[in-house]
């Protein structure tokens, strides 16, 4: 998962600034930016029965999400996320965990 947390602020800036539209913030932003942005929806502001995370996405028939472990891209991702004070949610983890302990949620570990 490669995220540009400068290029999700910097999209959504624009976007409140009016110099985007929504359609255009959808464009610009990469699936992976996306699926950031679903796991954090504090960045939301948006009524959750309104919200079609398929169509925002751009997939229209199917959604297929691979997640790649990779320990020094974690570490990378968490330091950034602290940075700008920002924590992933205990829920999140937790959640995460639970998938792999169960072999719900096949890993690749890369060094």
């Amino acid at each position: 998962m490669e995220i540009n947390l400068e290029h999700i602020l910097d999209c959504l800036d624009r976007y409140n600034k009016g110099e985007l539209t929504k359609e255009q913030v959808n464009e610009d932003l990469t699936i992976d930016e996306k699926a950031f942005l679903i796991m954090n929806q504090d960045f939301f502001e948006t009524d959750e029965e309104d919200f079609d995370v398929l169509n925002w996405l751009g997939e229209e028939e199917s959604f297929f999400m691979v997640v790649e472990v990779n320990d020094n891209l974690c570490r990378q991702a968490e330091s950034v996320l602290e940075e700008i004070g920002v924590e992933m949610p205990d829920a999140i983890e937790s959640f995460l965990k639970q998938l792999v302990e169960t072999n719900q949620l096949p890993v690749a570990v890369n060094d």
